[in-house]
């Protein structure tokens, strides 16, 4: 979805849309699907060439279990407060920010991206290390099988044989 600034009247503007474009890999590495595409509604308020989005978000994705690498389903619903100006025309590839402007996004050409603007959004707010649950076991360190909690595995029976000399030390 994107906005021309000019378009943007003295009263504001409200906006509704649906990123279906959206791919999961647009998000981050750790979403393995969309199940419900992003979503925001949005109200657009302009001073000059400063323009103001606040408004709600919401999507529903599935991620990767950092431990098991099983589906992971998430729903995500928060609220935006974005503030827009314009890239400067002499803005070098990469562009330096001080601490007050960590805060501010960059349009082009007039035009918003608002879009690309939630896409962004979603991806700081995704877990870096999601969990399926909390006491997730994660992968079978010699066989790579999911386990279960409370079950033993191939790993708990075998003695690697380069510790095999400790194990005759352990008193019985």
């Amino acid at each position: 979805m994107k906005v021309t600034v000019k378009d943007i009247q003295p009263e504001g503007l409200a906006v509704s849309f649906s990123d279906g474009a959206a791919r999961p890999e647009d998000l981050g590495p750790q979403v393995e699907a969309i199940e419900s595409a992003p979503r925001a509604e949005l109200r657009l308020e302009r001073d000059g060439e400063l323009v103001f989005a606040q408004g709600e978000y919401t999507a529903g994705l599935v991620l990767i279990c950092s431990r098991c690498l099983g589906p992971t389903p998430l729903s995500l619903a928060g609220e935006v407060d974005w503030t827009f100006r314009p890239l400067p025309q002499d803005a070098p590839e990469e562009l330096r920010l001080a601490g007050e402007e960590m805060e501010l996004s960059f349009y082009r050409d007039g035009v918003i991206d608002l879009a690309q603007a939630l896409r962004d959004e979603l991806g700081l707010t995704l877990p870096m290390a999601p969990l399926c649950r909390e006491d997730c076991p994660g992968l079978c360190p010699r066989c790579g099988r999911p386990m279960t909690p409370g079950e033993d595995c191939c790993a708990k029976d075998e003695v690697d044989p380069r510790w095999a000399k400790l194990a005759q030390l352990k008193p019985k």
